[in-house]
C-alpha cells in the first residue's frame, strides 16, 4: 500500500470518529449539559427527548464498536483500529503512542460490547428478560475514551504526514446548540 493510499485510508477512518465525536457532543449537549437543559428538554417534547436518549446512547455504541472491531470479520475487512495499525506496522510507522492508545480505546470497547451484541444488535432473550444493566461504566472513563481517541487520530495522522485534526469540538449554524437556545426561548420566554 502506497503512502498516498494509506492516507486516503485514514482520512476515511477519521470522517468515522469525526461522525461518531459529533454524535457524542449531541447527545453530551442535550443530556449531560446541566438542570436548566435538562428541565427545557422535560418541558418541551419530554417522551421525544427520552426516546432520543436512548437513541444516541445505542447509536454513539455501536458506532465505537465499529472503529474498534476487528480487522477482520470471516472474509469481510473493516477499516478499523486494528486494520489501521496493522498498515502503519507494515509501513515501520506505529509508535508506542499509538499501541497504548490503542489499547486503551479496545479497553472501553470491552466495556460496552456486551451491550452492542446482547441489546442494540441483537436481543439477547436472557438479557431482555432479566431486565440486565450491561453497559455501566464512569464518565471519567467514557470522557478517557474520548480523549483517547482525538489523540490517536492526531498521533496516526502526524505519522503518515497528514497531521492533527482538532475533532473535539462540532459547532455549526442549525447544530444542537441551535436547537436549546430555540427550546429555552419557546419553554422559557427569554431571548438565549
Amino acid at each position: 500500500m502506497s503512502t498516498s493510499e494509506l492516507e486516503k485510508l485514514f482520512v476515511k477512518f477519521q470522517k468515522q470518529c469525526v461522525w461518531l465525536r459529533i454524535c457524542y457532543n449531541t447527545y453530551h449537549a442535550l443530556y449531560e449539559s446541566g438542570a436548566r437543559t435538562e428541565k427545557i428538554l422535560r418541558d418541551s417534547a419530554p417522551w421525544f427527548f427520552h426516546d432520543l436518549n436512548t437513541i444516541l446512547i445505542e447509536y454513539v455504541h455501536i458506532q465505537i464498536c465499529k472503529i474498534t472491531d476487528p480487522a477482520e470479520i470471516g472474509r469481510r475487512k473493516n477499516l478499523t483500529i486494528e486494520s489501521l495499525n496493522a498498515k502503519l506496522r507494515k509501513r515501520n510507522l506505529i509508535t508506542k503512542e499509538i499501541s497504548d492508545l490503542s489499547d486503551n480505546l479496545l479497553y472501553y470497547r470491552s466495556l460496552i460490547i456486551k451491550a452492542r451484541n446482547k441489546l442494540h444488535s441483537h436481543l439477547d432473550l436472557e438479557t431482555v428478560l432479566n431486565d440486565e444493566s450491561i453497559a455501566g461504566h464512569s464518565k471519567e472513563k467514557e470522557d478517557k475514551f474520548f480523549s483517547d481517541l482525538q489523540d490517536y487520530n492526531d498521533a496516526v495522522g502526524n505519522a503518515i504526514g497528514v497531521g492533527p485534526l482538532d475533532f473535539s469540538a462540532s459547532p455549526c449554524q442549525g447544530d444542537v446548540f441551535d436547537l436549546i437556545k430555540v427550546l429555552k426561548r419557546g419553554v422559557l420566554g427569554i431571548q438565549a
